[in-house]
């Protein structure tokens, strides 16, 4: 035999089913499910050093502002030539057209059931939508509703069922609610969720809503007929009610030893800021993202007042994260 190194063999990454769908499908889509104009697009290859497919924000490449969605993106996402993420507020109104729960844990399906289980109770219609690591419980509602009472209503529903939530009580694993803010900020985004019925790039997948026919005419009947939430209905589930202070409250990070005081290492020069609030920058935990983690890349807390103090929410460390961007810490110059 030669002693010429060969690579491993790959099998062929497997072709999008591709499907006809139609503008006037992809408008009727639009009016159900997007929120605002600004969106998100998978990528179509794997990012180099994670193997994951990200989404990123899409942008006009010359001016870099937010391209504006409009049916014919729509229409490709629905035939499965692109994927697209869609915002869960519209900073206008600070309000959303529906609230979506995603989980992807051990255990997470059966957390699914248990909260639609419990939703039907409230005369509440949740559809489920597989995932590739688990499911999504999507909630439509009759018109956008405040998203602070959307988030009131689902953490109050999790806390009683005892359904871990992601970042309650130092919880790594659990679902994660959309819409993730109470609010946004005029040029705030806040987080973006894989929309339904599209192809997932790593796996060319297409994800269907489970109680309806896996072909597109079918599932967007079912999409049609299924009941939504009223303002009427939600303002009676969440009356006399908050989230727990405790439970969502991400303080001012103490000054811990997070803190790159002595090294001269600046972590902002090497994470993207993905929103401002409560006195921090907030941003995707490298260390999370390297393990799979933190999906809505916001897990890694940095003082606005002081960078050099930093915290990764999910409970990685200081040496973790500095490992995971490739700059670990020299252990003569570390101070607890």
């Amino acid at each position: 035999m030669s002693g010429a190194q060969t690579s491993a063999w790959k099998p062929p990454r497997p072709k999008p089913d591709l499907l006809p769908a139609t503008l006037a499908q992809a408008s009727e889509y639009m009016a159900w499910f997007v929120n605002r104009r600004a969106y998100t697009r998978q990528t179509n290859r794997p990012d180099d050093k994670s193997g994951k497919y990200f989404f990123y924000q899409a942008r006009d490449r010359e001016t870099k502002e937010p391209l504006s969605l409009e049916e014919e993106e729509v229409r490709k996402h629905l035939a499965g030539q692109r994927t697209i993420g869609l915002y869960a507020i519209n900073p206008e109104t600070q309000s959303s057209k529906w609230v979506a729960i995603d989980a992807d844990y051990d255990g997470a399906y059966r957390d699914l059931r248990t909260l639609k289980w419990e939703l039907e109770q409230d005369g509440v219609h949740a559809i489920v939508e597989m995932s590739r690591r688990g499911a999504h419980l999507w909630i439509l509602c009759e018109e956008p509703l405040p998203a602070k009472l959307c988030r009131v209503y689902i953490y109050n529903l999790a806390l009683r069922l005892d359904v871990p939530i992601k970042g309650a009580f130092r919880q790594v694993d659990g679902i994660e609610i959309f819409p993730r803010q109470d609010e946004l900020g005029p040029n705030e985004f806040g987080n973006a969720i894989r929309a339904p019925l599209g192809i997932h790039r790593a796996n060319m997948h297409r994800y269907w809503f489970e109680d309806a026919p896996s072909n597109l005419t079918d599932q967007l009947e079912y999409l049609r007929s299924v009941k939504r939430l009223t303002a009427a209905e939600l303002e009676i589930f969440t009356e006399g009610l908050s989230i727990p202070e405790g439970v969502v409250s991400r303080p001012q990070i103490e000054q811990t030893r997070f803190c790159d005081s002595h090294s001269g290492f600046r972590i902002l020069e090497h994470v993207k800021v993905r929103a401002k609030r409560s006195g921090n920058y907030w941003s995707q935990c490298p260390s999370c993202a390297e393990q799979g983690r933190d999906r809505s890349m916001d897990n890694l807390a940095i003082s606005i007042a002081d960078p050099r103090f930093y915290k990764c929410w999910a409970g990685c460390t200081r040496e973790m994260i500095r490992e995971a961007l490739g700059q670990p810490i020299r252990q003569a110059n570390y101070r607890p």
